[in-house]
């Protein structure tokens, strides 16, 4: 009935168990087709972001920290597209953390390089700058060598924004060589216009207008092979006419603005940019002389309304600044000052200082006087302070990129430590392993070495015992041939001769003679017949089944006799010694013989008793002395006793040992016999 009960639990603990598993992986389930749903193109952003949000909140009920980490980033990514920064921007740290602790290097480096990018849109330059450089050292050391050159760009931008020119040149060069490596897709052609492209804008920076052209035609090369290469190309010719113009060379500058200018699919593609080549037109128009000062004016108007009218602060500012300078040039100074005077203000809210300086430097020179030196001076403050500022972030950079390097560095020491101390315990192990091995080795050999001279004391023994035997069956069988020899030589010719006298009376033919005569013979016919008897049987061979009680007694005279020790031996005659296996033999002549050996050493004894009995097919062995005894539990540790007990063990008998104080011991071994 219990056993019924059982069965009942364990069929409903069972189904508990299924029913949990199929839980599990529906869950499990559930968040892969909610994380597809949240990349569904198809779907609205809302839908879509109430799919990713449900994966992440499955998630983190199954409490695993790879999935949840992965529908984290599922999320994170429904986050970028929806603009929504802030958010994006914790899911990743959440993301870092889990990365952390899973030790994922693929997610730290993930995590690290959106973490770079917010901050980069943010305009918070030392904090994207420090995202990107740990990204990019995870990706080095997982051998992603694509996504590291794409960090490099990213911090190569950022270098070029705090106008550390040389170093995000040689960061923008470093990625060229790790994405060129790769076959040209579109991604890798994009990311490789894009550091061409900042090449041509450092260079640019420097002065360095040819090399600034070059790197720009092969901006154009790579967009030749695009796939959707328009914006890439018009936005290059662009920055080529820039070169050209800052170069002086305004006679090619402007057919190639008016080749941008005159793209019909420019404004549709990008508006700000249509705003740039239109402002760039003009002004360069303006430099270059040209008499059409009302087909420049309109070219600058509309640039300011387009910008004006999609909110396009930067570019606003560069037309308004233009304007400005050409209003100057041709007279009309209040709209010149009016105009830097908005680009100024504009400048300052939007934090947009390089185009503040630009503001200030024409304010100074339109105002003149008092107010013009005011301008100057604030002028001179901020260039002063922007340059600090720019040195300070570019410490940063470099105190960020040490203690990365550092870590890094530490890191790899402390790799190298673990695994130095990985060899040495693994050394230690194998030494000491070895050790074990070779003390266990001659542990072995020494116990091979034991029983061998155990069994070759043994078969000493054994000989011993056969010749002792061969000793004793020789001496019987020459005693019955004297005796039988003595007997059929000797007492049975006497009585033959005897017989032959009493027949030769036979010739008395008195009754009463014939009588006694005739008793004699028949007497004497008898002793013949039993004399025969004997001699027959003296002279047959027999059992000799008190061979080993004598080696056994030989063996107790002569130890008894050179350890000066009485003894007495009590010996079971019902022991039929022929039916015992000789190895059983063997090892009670060696017990004796070393607890003999024992008393004689260390009991102080003067008498010693023996005895043998058989019960129940056991040969019962009972050893006792007189001497001074001793404690039992710490003596059993002896090699002599634990000799008595391997050998005991070995014939599957038992020994037992009683011992008293000054009184004496008594060792009791059974012996059971098959």
């Amino acid at each position: 009935m219990f056993k019924f009960y059982l069965l009942i639990l364990f069929f409903i603990v069972s189904l508990g168990i299924n029913a949990q598993n199929e839980s599990f992986y529906a869950k499990l389930d559930s968040i892969e087709s909610l994380r597809k749903l949240s990349k569904d193109s198809n779907l609205e952003m809302n839908v879509r972001l109430l799919h990713a949000r449900n994966a992440s909140l499955f998630s983190e009920e199954l409490n695993i920290d790879t999935t949840i980490l992965k529908s984290n980033r599922y999320l994170s990514l429904v986050y970028l597209n929806m603009d929504k920064y802030n958010l994006y921007r914790d899911i990743n740290h959440k993301n870092l953390k889990l990365a952390n602790k899973l030790k994922d290097s693929v997610a730290l480096g993930i995590a690290n390089n959106n973490l770079g990018w917010y901050h980069h849109v943010e305009s918070q330059s030392d904090s994207s700058y420090y995202y990107y450089y740990n990204a990019s050292k995870i990706f080095h050391a997982l051998n992603d060598k694509l996504s590291e050159g794409e960090a490099l760009l990213s911090i190569a931008d950022i270098q070029e924004t705090v106008k550390d020119y040389i170093g995000s040149e040689e960061t923008a060069v470093r990625a060229i060589s790790l994405v060129e490596q790769f076959p040209e897709t579109e991604r890798n052609r994009i990311t490789l216009w894009s550091l061409y492209n900042l090449l041509g804008v450092i260079s640019e920076r420097l002065k360095n207008h040819d090399e600034a052209i070059e790197n720009y035609k092969k901006c154009i090369e790579i967009t030749w092979k695009m796939e959707e290469p328009l914006y890439y190309y018009l936005s290059t010719r662009n920055n080529m006419g820039f070169s050209y113009s800052q170069k002086g060379d305004l006679e090619k500058a402007l057919p190639i603005y008016k080749e941008v200018l005159n793209d019909k699919f420019l404004i549709k593609i990008d508006t700000e940019l249509y705003v740039d080549v239109l402002d760039n037109t003009a002004y360069t128009r303006f430099l270059n002389n040209e008499k059409d000062l009302k087909g420049i004016d309109n070219q600058f108007k509309k640039a300011y309304k387009i910008s004006d009218s999609i909110q396009y602060q930067s570019g606003l500012i560069s037309v308004m600044n233009d304007m400005s300078e050409f209003y100057s040039v041709i007279g009309k100074k209040d709209s010149a000052l009016v105009l830097s005077k908005r680009a100024y203000r504009l400048a300052k809210n939007t934090n947009s200082n390089d185009k503040v300086l630009k503001s200030l430097l024409a304010l100074s020179k339109l105002e003149g006087g008092l107010s013009g030196k005011e301008y100057l001076e604030e002028y001179i403050k901020l260039n002063d302070s922007l340059l600090e500022n720019e040195r300070t972030i570019r410490n940063k950079f470099a105190r960020v990129k040490f203690e990365v390097d550092k870590i890094e560095a530490d890191n790899e020491q402390l790799a190298k430590e673990k695994l130095l101390f990985i060899f040495i315990s693994a050394g230690l192990l194998i030494g000491l392993a070895l050790v074990y091995i070779i003390i266990s080795q001659r542990s072995k050999n020494r116990k091979l070495e034991f029983i061998q001279q155990q069994q070759e004391t043994n078969e000493e023994i054994y000989n011993l015992m056969l010749a002792q035997q061969g000793k004793v069956e020789e001496g019987r069988t020459q005693e019955k041939k004297r005796i039988s020899e003595e007997l059929h030589d000797g007492i049975l010719g006497r009585l033959f001769g005897t017989r032959l006298s009493l027949d030769s009376l036979n010739m008395v033919q008195t009754e009463e003679a014939v009588k006694t005569r005739s008793q004699y013979i028949n007497e004497l016919k008898t002793i013949e017949t039993e004399i025969r008897k004997i001699s027959h049987d003296l002279n047959a061979d027999f059992i000799s089944g008190s061979s080993f009680i004598d080696i056994i007694k030989t063996l107790i005279e002569t130890q008894t006799k050179a350890y000066k020790l009485e003894y007495t031996f009590d010996e079971d005659h019902d022991i039929n010694w022929e039916d015992v296996p000789n190895k059983t033999k063997i090892h009670i002549y060696r017990m004796l013989q070393e607890t003999m050996q024992n008393i004689y050493k260390h009991a102080n004894a003067n008498l010693i008793k023996i005895s043998f009995q058989l019960k129940n097919n056991v040969i019962l062995i009972a050893i006792e002395d007189d001497g001074s005894g001793f404690n039992v539990s710490k003596a059993r540790k002896g090699i002599g006793l634990k000799n008595i007990d391997s050998r005991v063990r070995d014939v599957g008998g038992k020994a037992e040992v009683f011992s008293k104080i000054d009184i004496g011991t008594v060792i009791k071994i059974s012996i059971p016999i098959e």
